[in-house]
This record gives C-alpha cells, structure tokens and sequence, in this order.
C-alpha cells in the first residue's frame, strides 16, 4: 500500500525514458507535416481526385487526449518511479554491512531447562532465526559448546545454511559435559580473520548459568575477556533464562542432582553483564517480542563500524511502475473494444467452423487409434519374439502409460537401464491409478538396481510397497537392495578416513551372478505362452518365486505350500530390510561428533574443573 505522505521521496531508476511521452507529440507534428506536403501535390480542385481520407491527422479531441495519456502512463512505467524502503527504525537500508560475526551456542545439560518457553536451547534456536531477516548481509559463523567446544559452521553469508547446522547443535554432540565458555570464546578469536580491526564481533547464546563464571573455569572466561578487549573483539551476548531459575531435566525422566539436592539454574544478569561490558560489549536477557534483537542487533552490533572494503549498495525499493503500466495497456487498448464487439457479433460463423473441426478431428484420432492398436500388436509380438530392437523403436512411436513400460522393458532387456529408468520414470508421471504406480515403481526399482542406484532402487521398492504393502516380490527386492547398501557402507566404514568410500552407487553392469539380481520382471520361463497386455506384462505377469533371484541355485528350490508362513518371511525380510537401511543412511550428526573429537584431539585444551551443567 502506498503512504502518499513518502511520494516527496519518490525517484526515478531511469529518468531519460520519460521523454517517451512525447511520442504523440511528435507523430502529430510528422503527420502534419506529411499532410502540408500532399496538400501542394496538386491544385485545390484536384486534390478530391488523388487523395482519399484525412490523412491520419484528423481525428477526435477525447481520441487524441487518450493516446496522449497513454503514452504519459506508459513513459511513467518505463522510467521506473520507485520509493526507498524504510526500515523500522525509519532509516534507510542502503549498504552492506561488512562484519565477521562469530555466533557461539551453549548447548550444555543446563540448556535443557524449560524455564525459557519451550525450552531454553529450543528459545536461543528460534532466537537466531528471528535474527536473520534483520541481518544486513554480515558473514555468520557458528560455534556449539558443552564441556569443550567446536566450531560447526565456518564464516559464511550463506544463511540457509545456518538453518541446517543449528539442528545439528545439540548436547550429544559433546561427550563431555559442562559449560566451557573460555574454551568457545578462544576457538572463535581463532575462527575469526586475524588480520582484520572493527570489522569482528562475538555473539553468545547462553543461559548464563550463575555457576560459570567462578571456581578456575570463571578465571579462564574473565581471562579470555581480557584477551577479547585487547584484540579489539567486542562480546554480545544474549541470556536464555530467568533469575527464578528451574532444575535440569533429564533423558530418564529425572533432574540433575548435586550431593542429594537437586540442581537449579539460574541466571547471572549481573556477572555476565559485566563480563560484555569488559569487552565494550553488551549483555541483554532474552524476552517476547523483538525487543532484546533491537537492543543487541539494531543498537549494538549494527552500529559497530564495518571492514574499509567498499560496501555493496543493497538499497532496496518498492516499484512503482505497476500502478502506471496497466492503466497505459487499458488506454491503448480502448480505441479497439468497438471492433472486437462487432467480431462478437460474427462468432457464430466461427462457432459452426469449429464444430466442423472438432468433428473432422474426432473422425483422424479415431482412424490413429486403430492405427496405434495395430503398431502396439506388432511392439508386443516384437517384445515376445526377443526383437527388443525392435520393440523398443515401435514402442517409442507410441503415447501414453503402456508404451512407456513397454519402450522401459525393451530396453531393460537390452540392458540399457538408464534408458529403461528414464521410460518408467515417465510411465510413473503418466499413470492414472494406484495399481499403474506399483507397477511403473516396480519396473524403476530394479531398473535401478541393475544400474547399481541402490538407493533409488530402495526408495522406489518402498513406494511399492505404499500402494501394495503385500507385494512380496518388493519385499523381497528391497531387502535384496538393502543388503547392498549395507556392505557398501560396511565397506565405507573400514576404509580410511572420516567419510569412508561409499562405493559405486550408479551406472555398470551387476553381472550375470543370479544372487545379485532383483526379482524378476518378466514372466517365469513356464509362463511365457501366456499373452499379457503389452506393456504391462513385466509387472503383470508371473514373477520369479520369493528369493528365487537372491539365492544360489534357487530353480531347484519348490514354492512353499504354507502362504502363512511364506508372509512370515517375507515380514522378517521387510523389517531386515527398514534395518538396514537406517543403518546406511547417512547420519550428519554422528560424522560432525566424529569430527569434533578429531579437532578436539588436534587441538588439545586442558579440562578445567567445572560443574557438568
């Protein structure tokens, strides 16, 4: 909505477009001079013989103000009025500011506590997510600390990711617990780009626990504090907790205790105010509203001076052009709604012409569906006879959800699984109901499979099974599937490094070894006299036996006569299967504590005594 009160700071992006409007203007004087020149073409008296018209100059006042007003909008649009964007503060945002600000999270037991609704770590989350629309392009970065501390996000103005690391900071991050202040302010000096003055800053989200702040482990933070002032780097800090306090909760359902009383977390307004007002910084305690962002952010940090680098101009504006470019359209078009009512009136000329079309192309899609019946008759007899070739060509002259299961199953068998995925990939999107889904899922996963994309193949057995949880055949395939999954991250984990070597996860030929093939598509070799649709018929026809594609030798082994007991295995091999699986997903937060104990071991900090709240 605009504030018609701030149209005296209305500007123009690009003013020289105005000039536009003069368009009208001009035209009027060229066709009046045209017009003077064929006036002396001939005498007066013969000038009704050789000119016909008006010669486009004369025409009606309200018509001439019309196209005068049009072009004006129009000229308007184009030069682009805008009105600079106002912050709450009523000052303008016009430059990046230019500062490294290293944010330090308190993820120690007594962040647990539910004093702070929801919860005191849950709060200083949700605190640096409201603080992000403020920020004014500074580089964050981000360090999470317990009993020792480690850095998990490096600086960056790439905030999405922020939102990612923070679901990583969490207590079980650290093994050892407590409340190492000293030891994250020290790894963020380090963090912090040395070579830099006034551009640096600290942020802390803690609870202020009144403990942290005596016995040696307080000397090491007022310590820390001091090398803080030295170097110029300034402490913001914001307090998630109340001077009430509450007592820590546990996992069991119980709370810290402390030679047989139980623990109380308080906040210490005084001690860590101090402790920012040491290093010129600012202390605020955190509340509803944005009011602690105003005072830590808009008038603490925000107001320290930026890097000399030249800021980027980020001012942002709000066009106005809109509200002059659709008038400027209606007005041009307006000299042409009296010929497009008369058009109206002649519709029913067109009307009858179209029924005539839409009948002559009823009459030839009609004659092209016979025609495609009898091309998809020869791609099936094509497919049946081993002409996969063949199949696969006429196949893809064709439409819809069966040609592309059967165009995917020629090339299946010829073994060109990232064709076939691409086919039943598309079957998937063109299918209409819940039975074609399972079978374009079906086909997708063990095309897959063959091209070694466990994990696709895993995600597709399992969207089978959504829509048909007594597939046994998936079932049987995705714990097949799963089963590779495992020994590649088996494999991985028994590899040097931290990442480990995932192994091959797409493209190449699984070989010819029965026992590393999924179910099959096709129908068993008994069957094949048997005349499916086609191109339903790898999903339709008889598949291969439960495990007869998992197991050595498996034509020789019989269908078990027990359907109860066959649907017991099959249950056994699904829940084997979701295991597996969960134990080949990758866990992000389990490779960040690896990697924090191998800093921490690079690094060594000495263990100061301190409670493990």
């Amino acid at each position: 909505m605009i504030n018609w009160a701030e149209l005296t700071q209305l500007e123009w992006a690009q003013p020289w477009w105005a000039l536009l409007a003069l368009q009208p203007v001009v035209m009027a004087l060229l066709l009046k001079l045209r017009r003077n020149q064929v006036m002396h073409y001939a005498d007066a008296h013969l000038l009704a013989w050789v000119v016909r018209g008006n010669l486009g100059v004369k025409q009606g006042v309200w018509s001439w103000l019309v196209n005068l007003a049009a072009w004006v909008l129009l000229a308007c649009a184009i030069a682009g009025p805008r009105l600079p964007l106002l912050g709450d503060n009523g000052l303008q945002v016009k430059q990046r500011h230019e500062m490294d600000i290293m944010v330090i999270l308190d993820v120690s037991p007594s962040m647990q506590a539910q004093d702070i609704s929801p919860q005191r770590l849950q709060r200083a989350k949700l605190e640096l997510l409201d603080l992000l629309p403020r920020l004014h392009g500074e580089r964050l970065g981000l360090v999470a600390f317990s009993g020792s501390a480690a850095q998990i996000m490096p600086l960056s103005r790439d905030y999405a990711a922020l939102r990612y690391y923070l679901q990583i900071a969490e207590p079980a991050l650290f093994d050892a617990s407590g409340t190492a202040i000293s030891s994250a302010l020290e790894l963020a000096m380090r963090k912090l780009p040395q070579d830099k003055t006034g551009s640096r800053a600290i942020l802390l989200l803690t609870d202020a626990e009144s403990s942290a702040l005596s016995g040696p482990a307080g000397a090491a933070v007022w310590e820390t504090a001091d090398k803080l002032k030295r170097t110029g780097i300034k402490l913001y800090i914001l307090g998630v907790g109340t001077a009430e306090g509450s007592t820590i909760p546990q996992a069991n359902g119980g709370s810290i205790v402390d030679e047989g009383v139980e623990v109380v977390s308080r906040l210490d307004q005084s001690g860590f105010a101090g402790l920012a007002q040491k290093t010129d910084g600012k202390f605020v305690v955190v509340e509803d509203g944005d009011g602690d962002w105003r005072s830590l952010y808009d008038n603490g940090l925000l107001t320290l001076p930026g890097s000399k680098q030249p800021a980027e101009n980020v001012q942002a504006w709000e066009e106005l052009y809109a509200f002059l470019l659709l008038p400027a359209l209606l007005l041009f078009a307006l000299p042409y709604l009296s010929f497009l009512f008369n058009i109206i009136n002649k519709l029913h000329v067109f009307i009858l012409i179209g029924f005539i079309a839409v009948f002559a192309a009823a009459h030839q899609a009609y004659a092209a569906e016979g025609d495609n019946a009898s091309v998809e008759a020869q791609a099936y007899t094509a497919y049946r006879t081993h002409n996969h070739s063949l199949a696969q060509t006429l196949y893809a002259g064709l439409q819809g959800y069966a040609a592309r299961m059967g165009e995917g199953a020629a090339a299946y068998r010829r073994k060109d699984y990232q064709y076939a995925i691409r086919q039943f990939s598309s079957a998937l999107l063109e299918s209409r109901d819940a039975r074609q889904r399972e079978q374009a899922l079906f086909n997708l996963g063990n095309s897959y499979f063959m091209a070694g994309g466990y994990r696709a193949a895993a995600d597709a057995f399992l969207g089978v099974l959504k829509y048909a949880p007594d597939n046994n055949d998936a079932r049987a395939n995705l714990a097949l599937t799963a089963g590779k999954l495992a020994e590649i991250s088996k494999i991985g984990k028994q590899s040097p490094g931290i990442l480990g070597r995932r192994g091959k996860e797409t493209g190449g030929d699984l070989g010819d070894d029965a026992s590393d093939k999924p179910l099959s598509m096709e129908p068993s070799d008994e069957n094949k006299n048997q005349s499916p649709r086609p191109g339903s018929e790898l999903a339709e026809g008889e598949k291969a036996r439960l495990y007869s594609s998992a197991r050595p030798h498996s034509s020789e082994r019989q269908v078990a006569s027990n359907r109860a007991s066959a649907q017991a295995d099959s249950d056994i091999a699904y829940r084997a299967a979701l295991k597996k699986l969960e134990l080949a997903e990758d866990k992000p937060a389990a490779l960040h504590k690896a990697l924090v104990k191998i800093e921490a071991a690079r690094e060594y900090v000495p263990q100061l005594e301190m409670p493990p709240w």
